[in-house]
């Protein structure tokens, strides 16, 4: 998947993102950046992200991506590193972008695009992930876990499988894609505290519809609005 591909390899960065994003302009094909360590990686709403060597840190770059397929493809590659991990821990997703197991964050998701002026229908997509793997300890502060804490062994992802993940779920049905979000759902039926710019709310979350949006008992939420949410203990 990625023979063909321009790959860059890097031991240490400050974000892949943020690497990728300052070359784009001077690539004109699809391309993968690669880090063994990142110092300031972000997650959405520019969160830190703890990712030291151990994990698969990498930017997928997808040029010329309709603009207008820009809006659920966080939840298709959600799924598609969410189909990855299955195979070795029972994997969920938490709305918007997180991979867990047992509420624990294992994977996440950073989705940015760059239209073009030429042409405000298609886009650079910038497809960011980072999926904790060997890692064998973390913060306290962070409720967080990797492949090797929960199968207590060593194993390795191949970066052309979890492309090839992504390739393939990129092209599948909207509507496909939401019914498998929502069969894997961690929050479904649950209690959740919903957190936005200076408010709160606690409620039931009930399901994605297939504009990719949360229905819970106490309203509709569009991704934008929601900082984060919590299972509520």
């Amino acid at each position: 998947m990625c023979g063909s591909m321009l790959v860059i390899r890097l031991n240490k960065v400050t974000s892949t993102q943020d690497f990728a994003e300052a070359i784009s302009n001077m690539l004109f094909e699809d391309f993968l950046v690669i880090a063994e360590e990142q110092t300031k990686a972000r997650g959405r709403l520019g969160r830190s992200w703890y990712s030291p060597k151990g994990g698969l840190w990498f930017t997928y770059v997808k040029k010329n991506f309709k603009t207008e397929e820009i809006q659920l493809s966080s939840l298709k590659v959600a799924v598609a590193v969410l189909d990855v991990l299955r195979k070795f821990v029972d994997a969920k997703i938490r709305w918007p972008n997180d991979i867990v197991v047992n509420d624990k964050k294992i994977a996440g998701i950073l989705i940015e695009a760059k239209t073009y002026e030429e042409d405000i229908k298609l886009a650079d997509l910038f497809i960011g992930a980072g999926i904790d793997i060997l890692i064998k300890e973390f913060p306290s502060d962070l409720n967080a876990t990797s492949l090797y804490l929960e199968i207590g062994k060593e194993v390795e992802l191949n970066i052309d499988e979890v492309i090839g993940k992504i390739e393939e779920h990129l092209k599948l049905d909207n509507r496909k894609i939401i019914d498998i979000v929502n069969q894997y759902l961690s929050i479904k039926d649950r209690e959740v505290t919903l957190k936005g710019e200076n408010w709160e709310k606690r409620c039931k979350a009930l399901f994605v519809d297939y504009m990719g949006r949360l229905v819970t008992e106490c309203g509709i939420y569009e991704v934008e609005e929601i900082y984060r949410v919590e299972v509520s203990h």
